[in-house]
């Protein structure tokens, strides 16, 4: 089972490379798009930058400018070998969860008519 953490890392890069960082992303960037997307806590920044650089290696650290801004590299390669490790795994459980929404909307419709 794919967590919720790997899965905002990899929509975390997703979006990086979205908004046009194809290569190399600077520190408070990276810092930037997890405070926005997944919560402006200290702690949280923290931990989603050491998974990001250490525990997944989707980015990797390849110079510090003098005002201590790291400069990173997207790491594609690694992150399309964890996805697509992982994927199968990720659209089995969107099906279901497809399956499991359009059987509650069904639901739904069938009492409201009632």
């Amino acid at each position: 089972m794919v967590s919720k953490a790997f899965r905002k890392c990899v929509e975390l890069v997703e979006e990086m490379l979205r908004r046009g960082y194809t290569l190399q992303i600077p520190s408070s960037e990276v810092e930037r798009f997890i405070k926005i997307g997944i919560g402006a806590d200290k702690r949280t920044v923290r931990k989603y930058v050491q998974m990001l650089t250490e525990d997944l290696a989707f980015l990797k650290a390849v110079a510090k400018n003098p005002f201590g801004i790291v400069i990173y590299r997207i790491d594609v390669p690694t992150i399309e070998q964890f996805v697509s490790k992982h994927m199968k795994e990720k659209l089995r459980q969107l099906k279901l969860n497809d399956i499991r929404l359009k059987q509650n909307r069904a639901e739904e419709v069938r009492i409201q008519k009632s």
